[in-house]
């Protein structure tokens, strides 16, 4: 009867484990910011210069092959401050000459939950990058890609392998030049139909209780590059008009008040605040309505390089 009961077992679970692997497999080979940034890591982490943080504004933002020091863009979607700070820890000790450190404060930064110990994100940082973020003992489990978000990575994996559709192009450093998908993309351009688009992703809710949160990150974050000698710029990516229009003004003032007190406090510190920048960003350079596409990441990591130049 038990070894019935084993072999029954056995025929049942096997079949689901290599499903389970197959579908792992499958996840884990689709080109990634995070599988190519992991290739250049292990090629060139000795010689890595600059590091990039932040969310995709900054992912979208900056293409290391435009950089003249060799830079590492560690920014991702969605990656709010507390992440930054674990993963800017976990990771530093590796990149031995690293001189410069860039942070994104964008509009609503401060009134964003940050991302915690359960943020799906953290098994990418774990596989890829060998940080734990979870805050906890990490294990095996924790590696698995698939598991991290199954829903997204099923629509991933549909997209890839069966709709062939949005499929990114990744440079060696992982930036993605493939603007194919993008909102504005499909739109081709059209400014008149571009501007009646009523609904976008923006924050427009004021929470001061996470507000005083993510800024005692921020400065917890500042006081441990300032005690390093790092060089740290502070940058928030340009917006498009229609955006800007429909920032909340409190959420803006409160930001930049603190931009006031950075200045005083961190005097060491350059900001390249590019947010209102209508004069060199025009509306081919966006994706979508707060994201850069690769002509905007053209000018932007030009901008970016110029403010690096400028610590020397």
């Amino acid at each position: 009867m038990q070894r019935k009961f084993i072999t029954y077992s056995l025929l049942f679970f096997i079949p689901v484990l290599v499903g389970f692997l197959a579908v792992e497999w499958l996840t884990i080979s689709i080109p990634s910011h995070f599988s190519v940034n992991k290739k250049y890591i292990e090629k060139s982490g000795d010689s890595i210069e600059t590091l990039i943080l932040g969310t995709s504004h900054l992912m979208n933002a900056v293409n290391p092959e435009w950089m003249e020091s060799p830079t590492l863009n560690l920014a991702s979607g969605n990656q709010f401050l507390d992440t930054d700070l674990k993963l800017y820890n976990g990771i530093r000790e590796k990149f031995p000459s690293v001189k410069n450190v860039v942070l994104e404060i964008s509009y609503s930064h401060f009134e964003i939950a940050p991302n915690g110990k359960d943020f799906w994100k953290n098994s990418l940082y774990y596989k890829y990058y060998d940080v734990n973020c979870f805050e906890r003992t990490a294990y095996f489990k924790d590696r698995l890609v698939y598991l991290s978000n199954p829903s997204f990575f099923s629509e991933r994996i549909e997209e890839y392998y069966i709709d062939k559709k949005n499929i990114p192009s990744f440079n060696e450093y992982g930036f993605n030049s493939n603007d194919g998908y993008g909102q504005f993309t499909k739109q081709n351009y059209n400014k008149v139909k571009i501007d009646t688009i009523k609904r976008f992703r923006i924050n427009i809710e004021p929470n001061l209780n996470l507000f005083e949160t993510n800024v005692a990150t921020l400065f917890k974050l500042l006081d441990s590059l300032k005690k390093q000698n790092k060089n740290v710029v502070i940058s928030a990516t340009p917006m498009y008009l229609t955006f800007l229009k429909k920032r909340n003004p409190e959420i803006l003032n409160r930001r930049d008040s603190i931009f006031n007190v950075i200045q005083k406090k961190y005097p060491e510190v350059k900001f390249l605040t590019a947010e209102t920048d209508t004069i060199h960003y025009s509306l081919k350079n966006f994706w979508n309505h707060s994201h850069l596409n690769p002509s905007g990441a053209t000018i932007f990591t030009r901008q970016l390089e110029s403010v690096l130049q400028s610590f020397k």
